[in-house]
């Protein structure tokens, strides 16, 4: 086996940097990327927003795809339900199917489950279906008035 070598800190630097032209003073992370053995620095990189969003995204799935966890649909439905209290708190309207889908598979439920509790979150108005973009969701806060338990967009008026 041949020692470490700052070879792959390098390449790793260089792939980064090539998919990010960030300036700096637009930074939303940095990264600090050091050679094994002696972890002498090799590169820093600056990410924007955006780009930040997508490695912690990528990073989050690599590690969720090693670590199954099972949780009850009672559960699953509450981590669906402070998901989109997060992000109507930053600030973000909408919501896709593809995130609802990664929570419901992290937490070992099944699209079958998670079909059957978008009708209920579309039912009980929590979310609209949007039209100018294909399997996404508007969130939703009707006003406490506007809330009758048992009466669904599918019951007979």
């Amino acid at each position: 086996m041949k020692p470490p070598t700052g070879r792959a800190a390098r390449v790793l630097a260089a792939a980064l940097r090539a998919w990010t032209t960030t300036p700096p003073d637009q930074a939303a992370a940095r990264l600090d990327i050091r050679a094994p053995s002696r972890w002498e620095h090799a590169a820093t990189v600056s990410l924007d927003p955006d780009r930040t969003d997508r490695l912690i995204g990528l990073i989050r799935q690599d590690v969720a795809d090693r670590l199954p966890r099972i949780c009850t649909p009672q559960q699953t439905a509450e981590a669906i339900e402070q998901y989109l209290a997060h992000r109507l708190a930053a600030g973000h309207r909408t919501v896709s199917r593809a995130e609802l889908l990664d929570i419901a598979l992290r937490t070992g439920q099944t699209t079958h489950w998670l079909a059957h509790h978008l009708v209920a979150l579309l039912d009980g108005g929590r979310l609209r279906e949007t039209w100018w973009r294909p399997r996404s969701y508007r969130i939703t806060t009707p006003p406490a008035w506007a809330i009758r338990p048992g009466l669904t967009a599918r019951s007979p008026r």
